[in-house]
């Protein structure tokens, strides 16, 4: 949970027609003096209690986890302004259990769904009413249970003007049409249209504990922002060093410790989450300060020749795991002026050497992304990544107006001479052959990014533009600021990696209601008509070729559009973390994004006191020979 990966909003799928506006009433008033509604004489309730364990049956409870974090929580809100920095993630998972899905989740290795908060679902014949019969035994941190109003006041809070969150209220007016108690235990949830994949849609629902919520009026995100939630998940956080760590601690006899599926999960009686640089993270780890980190190509291949490894009580590994890809590569910004013209983006992308980079840095085991949906089954297969060819880049850097300053003072022999002579007696500049417009405007702009492991890849790009003349400059910011920055559009150019869900979501990224709307994962501010129609079809049609095709229009438009430029990715996690944390057989589930996804890992304490003592005598454990874990085929099917 450590990189902007993890920052992700829920699933979203919103339509053109708003069901009411913003509300400014009292939540709790809406949901106490609203009836209940009635359960379908016919209903057929469905659940499934054989998909396998998760986790492991050896698994053994206890011990404290202490893994790094990126930076401090911006807010411990779950909406609002800043609810998706970096800690959302750890927020979500295991405070909320809303990142796996909420109500009903998708199983990590089969994909079929199996029961979370709610034990047994209906789907109605209409594919967008949804009966859930909710966990008796579910309850808040604080004891209280947890009840369908919780569900029904969640909906209500999304929807008032004061959470000061457009995603939530476009989210609560436009996507669903009532959530709705039947009784204490059973919910109904209606979405605005018929679904192809109604629980995906609608189920993802989680409970705010209306009764510990504080009043929703114009204090409420002042309120709210350090404030720790009550919460039905397994962790609570219990202590908070402002710029230095954020503890979780278990809840004492957890109602899900009960429960099939979480059998071998959630198994540390603390979570310490170390703020730290990045870069730093396997200093820490080999001082015992943290017990799991996962590295680079360079730190892998050239920085883990150090005792603990040699020795054995640290361990290296390959995961191989096939989860969908995110975002990552450079965004630009439409609203900074030098990406208002798209032969200027368009010369961006043909000056990126990803096969430079891939081989030099990366030991040539990434595979270049080419377009926005890519390790999805709606990536265009026509769509692909453009080479470098920095012909190709000056053709359309000439499109665009850019020309070398010294073109003014003539190209021929004796004006080369005398500038070949003046670049010998003065000082160059650093705006010596940047290129500049008829404006006299030069080809300067600034990108933002939260990771020092990423210059040396940034600074070989940086060379090829500087070659073609354009001068990349490159801004290194704290985590958390570099991802506000991008929220609030106050950047030109930034690197971002964002993680992906089951199926893609172009509205939250793409669609013009987020265009003009800050604080939202419309990074670009990008959105027209055209697009927005294919994520209408996307998002509604029951027709999965017409689904198909509007997903490839919008990955062409995309493309076209060229103010994303795709890098690169692989199939494995590289893993490095102590003898004593133990994993199931198959290390991490098929869908996992990061090594803490479903947190399937312990601590053996017997283990960990041997290892102490095996560092205080010197003793050498063997050295696993096999770094590959792959128990999916995945790395075959890769290569």
């Amino acid at each position: 949970m450590r990189t902007l990966f993890h920052a992700l909003l829920v699933i979203v799928a919103l339509v053109h027609a708003p069901a009411f506006a913003q509300s400014d009433a009292d939540p709790k008033k809406l949901v106490t003096e609203a009836a209940p509604v009635a359960l379908p004489p016919d209903i057929v309730w469905e659940t499934n209690d054989s998909a396998p364990l998760i986790g492991s049956e050896k698994a053994i409870r206890g011990g404290r986890f202490t893994v790094a974090i990126g930076a401090y929580p911006l807010t411990f809100r779950l909406v609002g302004p800043n609810s998706n920095d970096f800690f959302s993630a750890w927020n979500r998972t295991f405070a909320l259990m809303d990142k796996h899905g909420g109500l009903v989740a998708q199983h990590p290795t089969t994909d079929e769904f199996i029961p979370m908060l709610a034990t047994h679902w209906s789907i109605q014949k209409d594919q967008r009413t949804i009966f859930l019969k909710l966990d008796r035994d579910a309850k808040f941190n604080d004891g209280k249970p947890v009840t369908a109003n919780d569900y029904v006041f969640t909906w209500r809070l999304m929807q008032s003007k004061f959470i000061l969150d457009p995603f939530y209220n476009s989210y609560a007016e436009q996507y669903l049409t009532s959530v709705d108690r039947v009784d204490d235990y059973t919910l109904r949830i209606v979405g605005t249209r018929a679904s192809w994949r109604p629980l995906y849609d609608y189920a993802g629902l989680w409970p705010t504990a209306m009764h510990a919520s504080p009043a929703v009026d114009k204090d409420w995100v002042n309120n709210t922002t350090n404030v720790p939630q009550v919460v039905p998940g397994p962790y609570v956080v219990s202590d908070m060093r402002r710029g230095e760590s954020i503890t979780f601690k278990r809840v004492p006899n957890w109602w899900g410790d009960k429960k099939r599926y979480f059998k071998g999960l959630y198994n540390f009686d603390e979570i310490h989450l170390r703020v730290m640089p990045v870069e730093r993270e396997i200093d820490y780890l080999r001082r015992g300060e943290i017990d799991v980190t996962t590295v680079g190509s360079k730190m892998w291949y050239e920085g883990l020749d150090v005792p603990e490894v040699r020795n054995g009580w640290v361990h290296k590994a390959r995961m191989w795991v096939d989860t969908p890809k995110g975002l990552l590569g450079m965004q630009m910004n439409l609203q900074a002026p030098i990406f208002q013209n798209r032969d200027f983006r368009i010369a961006m992308h043909y000056l990126f050497n990803y096969d430079r980079v891939n081989r030099n840095l990366f030991y040539g085991e990434t595979y270049r992304k080419n377009s926005f949906f890519d390790g999805t089954i709606y990536a265009d297969p026509e769509v692909k990544a453009r080479p470098f060819d920095p012909a190709k880049a000056r053709e359309y850097l000439a499109k665009a107006g850019y020309h070398r300053p010294a073109d003014i003072g003539g190209s021929g022999f004796f004006a080369a001479l005398k500038r070949t002579v003046q670049g010998l007696i003065f000082t160059r500049s650093d705006a010596d052959d940047i290129l500049v417009n008829d404006k006299g405007e030069p080809a300067t702009f600034t990108m933002i990014h939260y990771s020092k492991n990423l210059e040396a890849a940034l600074t070989v790009i940086q060379q090829d533009f500087r070659r073609a003349g354009v001068d990349l400059r490159i801004q290194l910011l704290e985590p958390g600021a570099a991802f506000q920055r991008m929220l609030e559009r106050k950047f030109e150019m930034s690197f971002l990696a964002m993680g992906a869900s089951y199926y893609p979501d172009p509205r939250q990224y793409l669609h013009t209601y987020f265009k003009t709307e800050k604080n939202n994962n419309n990074f670009w501010g990008y959105g027209t008509k055209e697009v927005d129609d294919d994520i209408q079809i996307y998002e509604e049609n029951l027709d999965a070729d017409a689904r198909m095709k509007a997903m490839h229009g919008i990955d062409r438009a995309v493309h076209d559009e060229a103010f994303y430029i795709p890098f690169w990715d692989i199939k494995f996690m590289r893993i490095v973390y102590w003898d004593y944390l133990q994993f199931p057989e198959t290390y991490l589930p098929k869908r996992s994004e990061d090594v803490t996804d479903w947190l399937v890992q312990w601590i053996d304490p017997a283990k960990k006191a041997a290892v102490e003592e095996a560092k205080r005598a010197g003793k050498a454990y063997p050295v696993d020979p096999e770094l590959d874990k792959d128990f999916y085929g995945i790395r075959q099917k890769t290569q």
